[in-house]
């Protein structure tokens, strides 16, 4: 028989305090929203515009950035709207020098034109 003074599991050490286990709370929080079609637009305008400043081969290789910025811009500005205008003038200029590009290439073909129609220096 087990003596009635003494503990049943004597072998084993006291155990230590442990406070009991809390609950964490972690909430989450969303990244804030961006508007990378903003800047993008802004990117291929500059391109763009860029490119259709370069003689003779300048007006045939600027619209595919210019096109792009301009629709980027446009998509960009309904973006913006939603996101409370965040990086709307990016995509705003983006537009604007997405249209850039169509009066520089009409002065090109215009000189061009005007030049041939004239007689160039070598005629």
């Amino acid at each position: 028989m087990s003596d009635p003074q003494q503990p049943p599991y004597v072998d084993q050490p006291p155990r230590p305090y442990a406070p009991p286990p809390t609950q964490v709370y972690v909430q989450l929080e969303r990244l804030p929203s961006t508007n990378g079609l903003a800047i993008a637009a802004l990117i291929l305008g500059i391109v763009g515009t860029a490119l259709s400043l370069i003689p003779f081969l300048g007006p045939f290789l600027c619209w595919l950035p210019a096109i792009l910025a301009i629709i980027f811009g446009f998509i960009g500005l309904g973006t913006a709207s939603r996101l409370n205008g965040m990086r709307r003038n990016e995509a705003l200029w983006g537009t604007i020098l997405g249209f850039a590009p169509i009066p520089i290439t009409i002065g090109w073909f215009m000189l061009v034109a005007v030049r041939a129609a004239v007689g160039g220096p070598y005629n």
